[in-house]
């Protein structure tokens, strides 16, 4: 494992890579997203029902942990 001192999204490549960027702006994961949560952008309510394992599931699938 290695510690990343760049703060860009190495999936998307422009933005800076947070968890708000992961679960709501990030196009290289829209499509997972979609499959996974039901929606590519969910806002801050919507993203508060999300169950846990859902969350989980889509961390996965991006392979970045």
């Amino acid at each position: 494992m290695q510690i990343r001192t760049d703060v860009v999204c190495p999936l998307y490549q422009e933005d800076e890579e947070t968890v708000l960027h992961l679960l709501r702006e990030c196009s290289a994961l829209s499509a997972k997203c979609i499959n996974i949560l039901g929606s590519p952008k969910l806002g801050y309510e919507e993203l508060g029902k999300v169950h846990w394992h859902a969350l989980l599931k889509l961390a996965k699938a991006s392979q970045r942990f």
